[in-house]
């Protein structure tokens, strides 16, 4: 019985996985002018649980790197997001029922 408990937990644990897809948002070009807005892309989060969407709500939290640290972005509580970030490199970590998974991007 004791097994089928860690297995339980185990298994909760793996299924949680998150994807991250990126794909350029469309809009003017970059001009050369000081200050102009830096294109940003929008990203798809998505948690999944038996190869499907998670239908549940789970917390995403989305940390940018930045010379070595991790700069809290912002937090999301939904299975699946829809956002936008800046050109450079993430973490984001979800979690569900106590299983924390976290996967890197560079966009």
């Amino acid at each position: 019985m004791a097994v089928t408990k860690v297995c339980k937990g185990l298994i909760s644990t793996s299924l949680v996985f998150l994807s991250l897809m990126a794909m350029q948002v469309n809009g003017a070009p970059l001009s050369m002018v000081a200050g102009a807005d830096v294109p940003k892309s929008k990203v798809l989060l998505m948690a999944t649980l038996n190869n499907g969407p998670a239908m549940q709500p789970v917390t995403w939290t989305v940390y940018r790197l930045q010379n070595g640290k991790a700069i809290y972005d912002r937090s999301v509580n939904l299975h699946s997001a829809n956002i936008e970030l800046k050109p450079g490199f993430y973490r984001a970590d979800v979690t569900l029922d106590g299983a924390n998974v976290s996967r890197f991007a560079d966009y």
